[in-house]
């Protein structure tokens, strides 16, 4: 988005100023792919030791029968299979796995004196896959960073496309441009209750679940069917049937919260029980369930070129010795919102094609580096003052890393002048309080 602003005119009528006020930008690339719903194919999970498949998508065929064959077959039983984040990726890991190593290089052995369908039987052995395996351990932390991930990079796609098309449920002359608008008209319209929009993940296979069970005339809460749809419909309005079974657990994958880290109680003494279960009892100390993800190094980049960085000092390094632009020195002497007008500024005149220096106009990128380099005009024109204007205090791009560089350099100078020589004088203040007005304010709000 570009606005040219109307341009001002001297006594002869020649041009004096035009400015170009645009829109925030991106250094993020668009992509026309939508992000993956799953780290491996669901639809075909194979068993760990022979040739059969499971469909996790089908509450027939799907995880509980795999571990069910897995027992009663090959006598396997996987330890705390709820905290594996995807047991599709799990089986495909270990199927690879056992299909060259015997199992018992991995697996703790158990005798029992029972077979699998609780026939007396002597000395029956059985295997224990559990995290207490070096190689168990990391593939499940592995896969719960993955799985994470995916997650939450899903979760911010559906929360913000607008290409999302699909007749309602109901009725079918209504579109909506976004997976949110779409939940929120089931609610309203139909009182169709799945979850709030802000807490759901997967929503397009939730949908074609919910539709499937209403093609089938079953009902979403009891699960029961019916004889014609204007009879599944009457009883889901009386009975207010009209949500899906929360003690259904086929349904926990399309909720964003079931994806969280479950950590293991620990005990509490009684005595500092009593002391968490006061009213105003605080909890800054407690563990935060995310503080285990490791989000991926963010990278800036180059004030000049395209080039990116993890380090914002390798970055300055590039810019002296590419562009000969020394950014510590240029901006040495300004506060923190002189700093961030600077970098705004060469933002926007690299993207318009400008001189920093000069302010000549360019038709291309590279005529402007060719300029620059010519010129010597990586330098900026602090007499002229063109950097310092108002509207240089918003990002020419709105994921613009440098500006966080920023603040953390300035605070660290506020801490430092702060240790040297400012100090702090606080002042005693006494409150009086008026203790008849304050009776009379708390009899009006008695119940």
């Amino acid at each position: 988005m570009s606005t040219n602003v109307p341009t001002k005119n001297d006594a002869e009528g020649g041009e004096t100023s035009k400015t170009t006020i645009i829109g925030p930008l991106n250094f993020a690339k668009e992509s026309s792919t939508d992000p993956p719903t799953s780290l491996v194919n669901e639809r075909t999970v194979p068993c760990m030791f022979c040739t059969n498949v499971y469909d996790f998508h089908s509450p027939d065929s799907g995880a509980d029968q795999l571990l069910a064959h897995l027992y009663l077959i090959h006598r396997l039983v996987v330890a705390d299979v709820k905290e594996v984040a995807c047991l599709p990726s799990y089986c495909y890991y270990w199927k690879d796995k056992f299909s060259n190593e015997p199992v018992e290089k991995y697996c703790s052995s158990m005798l029992l004196n029972q077979l699998p369908d609780g026939t007396t039987s002597q000395n029956e052995k059985y295997f224990l896959l559990s995290d207490v395996e070096p190689l168990d351990y990391e593939v499940r932390q592995r896969l719960r960073r993955e799985k994470l991930e995916l997650v939450l990079t899903r979760h911010q796609f559906e929360r913000t496309d607008r290409t999302f098309h699909r007749g309602c449920l109901y009725c079918r002359d209504y579109r909506a441009e976004t997976r949110p608008e779409y939940i929120s008209h089931l609610y309203t319209k139909h009182f169709l209750l799945l979850g709030k929009p802000e807490h759901l993940v997967f929503v397009d296979e939730l949908i074609d679940v919910v539709q499937d069970k209403l093609s089938q005339l079953i009902c979403l809460f009891c699960e029961k069917l019916f004889k014609d749809r204007p009879t599944l419909k009457e009883h889901m309005r009386k009975k207010g049937h009209k949500r899906i079974n929360p003690d259904n657990h086929y349904y926990d994958r399309f909720f964003l919260v079931n994806y969280r880290l479950k950590q293991k109680p620990e005990y509490v003494p009684i005595a500092k029980r009593k002391e968490e279960s006061r009213v105003f009892a605080s909890d800054s100390d407690s563990d935060s369930d995310w503080s285990d993800w490791n989000g991926e190094e963010q990278q800036t980049t180059c004030l000049f070129c395209t080039h990116p960085e993890t380090s914002i000092d390798r970055l300055k390094q590039h810019m002296v010795e590419k562009h000969k632009f020394n950014f510590d020195q240029t901006v040495n002497g300004m506060n923190f919102y002189q700093r961030v007008k600077v970098v705004n500024f060469i933002r926007r005149q690299m993207y318009i094609r400008k001189c920093i220096a000069c302010g000549e106009q360019y038709n291309d990128y590279d005529n402007l580096c060719k300029h620059l380099d010519e010129t010597d005009h990586y330098l900026l024109d602090k007499e002229t003052n063109a950097w310092d204007q108002p509207e240089y205090f918003f990002p020419t791009y709105e994921d613009d890393q440098f500006l966080c560089h920023l603040e953390v350099v300035e605070n660290e100078k506020d801490d430092a002048a702060q240790e040297e020589g400012s100090i702090v004088i606080s002042e005693s203040v006494n409150a009086s309080i008026n203790l008849a007005a304050e009776s009379l304010s708390l009899e009006n709000f008695r119940m």
